[in-house]
């Protein structure tokens, strides 16, 4: 079967990979030649209301501690603000905003196949829903929320803990929150077959210069260059929201608000993912928000939306908070797109929780969520009388709340035809 690299950045030779030296060589010189090229970054003067709510960045530890900074980290699927390995300096950036992710095309599947954010583990142990494949892993405080950190090995391995080994649709998405500390070997994350080989695999460099995928056996090398605002500097000290689709035979990467790579044919078949890569106690790798869904793309909103109910699983929130994160657009924008297109038509706003938590919290949240949603499709220029906001809290559920995988299904919102 073909091996298929999905790479991040400039390549560089890894010791566990060493039979691909001479492939990720000729990868690296044709990254390095097109490291100038820009993708350019669309911006609706429409969206100036849909900042507010948007956490900004924070500070990092002058000690120079690269284990403690108290950047607050506290998003379930997104980057909440910039961080640094030293906490008391003045963060280098500001995150990305909703009005950035104005024109996100990355709708995920609505099928939750796993979605873990560590909420329910513990500090300083490994993460409960998680297996370790090699070297060592731990969970660690990272502001104010856990993260996973490859500590040790080469490579460390960590994979999702599911049921069977082949687990994923021929149609996915991925998700994850990733920190770049500088100094770190960049994260890798590959798919394997039901065999276990190796079929298509994708990294992060130290500093994000550019994108690059590559067919070993083809030897075709198709490239991009991530833009400047990811480069570098930009690229280092703070978190960076990464989304992956397969849909058919086509990949789609996009790292934050940019889709940095689009690949139309693919023979890949993913069976299952595993996240690994050189890590060591002072320079660790570190992600955190993972989250696999079946599906994906914005196709299927507008037929749903026709058929009187569509629920979503792409709008996410800052945890235990009504504050959407900026990714989410991608299905904000497919969802506004329908309702401009039937004008007239009205809509409940459904806010919904899993069962974690007081029922009297948990209706609170909800209620505030909905309204959280319905501000924001107003702030796109939808009329405030076609949309009404109602929390639920846990007491709809649509799968069940004594799995993990049930109380995925059960965060969501919910878009219900009046």
């Amino acid at each position: 079967m073909k091996t298929l690299f999905l790479l991040l950045a400039s390549l560089m030779a890894i010791p566990s990979v060493a039979q691909f030296g001479n492939v990720l060589d000729r990868v690296n010189n044709a990254a390095t030649n097109r490291a100038n090229q820009k993708i350019d970054q669309g911006i609706n003067k429409g969206l100036d209301k849909v900042e507010e709510g948007v956490k900004n960045g924070s500070k990092k530890p002058a000690n120079g501690s690269k284990t403690a900074p108290t950047q607050n980290p506290d998003n379930n699927q997104g980057t909440s603000g910039t961080s640094s390995s030293d906490s008391n300096t003045p963060a280098k950036a500001t995150p990305p905003s909703m009005r950035s992710y104005t024109n996100y095309d990355f709708v995920p599947g609505n099928k939750v196949i796993f979605d873990d954010d560590f909420h329910t583990d513990q500090d300083g142990e490994f993460a409960e829903h998680w297996d370790l494949l090699a070297g060592q892993a731990v969970l660690n405080k990272f502001g104010d929320g856990l993260v996973m950190k490859i500590t040790d090995g080469n490579y460390g391995k960590v994979t999702p803990l599911m049921k069977g080994k082949a687990y994923l649709p021929k149609e996915f998405t991925l998700e994850y929150d990733y920190y770049q500390t500088p100094g770190a070997y960049g994260l890798v994350f590959w798919f394997e077959d039901a065999n276990g080989a190796e079929v298509l695999t994708a990294r992060a460099s130290r500093d994000g210069v550019s994108s690059s995928f590559l067919v070993n056996d083809e030897m075709r090398d198709l490239s991009g260059n991530l833009p400047e605002e990811l480069k570098f500097e930009n690229f280092n000290d703070r978190w960076h929201h990464i989304a992956f689709i397969m849909k058919g035979r086509s990949v789609k990467l996009y790292v934050d608000q940019f889709r940095v790579l689009t690949v139309p044919n693919t023979t890949a078949s993913p069976a299952r993912i595993v996240f690994g890569g050189i890590g060591n106690q002072n320079d660790p790798l570190i992600f955190k928000n993972v989250r696999i869904a079946e599906g994906g793309g914005a196709n299927l909103i507008g037929a749903k939306f026709g058929e009187g109910k569509y629920i979503s699983h792409g709008i996410n929130f800052d945890v235990n908070k009504a504050v959407i994160k900026p990714e989410s657009m991608g299905e904000l924008n497919a969802i506004m797109k329908y309702l401009t297109e039937t004008p007239g038509t009205k809509f409940e706003i459904g806010g919904h929780t899993d069962a974690d938590g007081s029922d009297a919290s948990n209706l609170t949240l909800s209620q505030k969520r909905a309204e959280a949603v319905k501000t924001q499709l107003v702030s796109m220029g939808v009329e405030a009388g076609r949309l009404t906001a109602k929390g639920y809290g846990k007491t709809k559920p649509v799968a069940d709340n004594a799995t993990f995988e049930g109380k995925a299904q059960n965060r969501r919102v919910e878009f219900v035809k009046l």
